[in-house]
């Protein structure tokens, strides 16, 4: 039994390190939305309004999804380390 518990974590630890370069490009995709809403004064829920159906699906999934938790927190944090020093000016 324990081993195939470590088969699956291995599997997902595998998975997850493949998905980590997607997830940072979504991630830096949404905080370029962000940014550029921010400046128009748009609200993150008006901004989320104002997607495509199929662009909410997809974020929803994304951000919804068991599979996606650990890559999504990797490439969040991968993202917020490489970009530290531009925000902080």
């Amino acid at each position: 039994m324990s081993e195939v518990l470590m088969i699956f974590v291995g599997g997902y630890i595998l998975l997850s390190l493949i998905l980590i370069p997607f997830q940072y490009r979504y991630v830096e995709q949404m905080e370029k939305m962000r940014k550029a809403n921010e400046m128009k004064g748009i609200s993150q829920g008006e901004m989320m309004e104002n997607m495509k159906f199929e662009e909410q699906v997809l974020h929803a999934n994304v951000q919804g999804s068991m599979l996606f938790i650990l890559p999504n927190i990797l490439a969040t944090i991968i993202y917020k380390v490489k970009h530290r020093d531009r925000t902080a000016k």
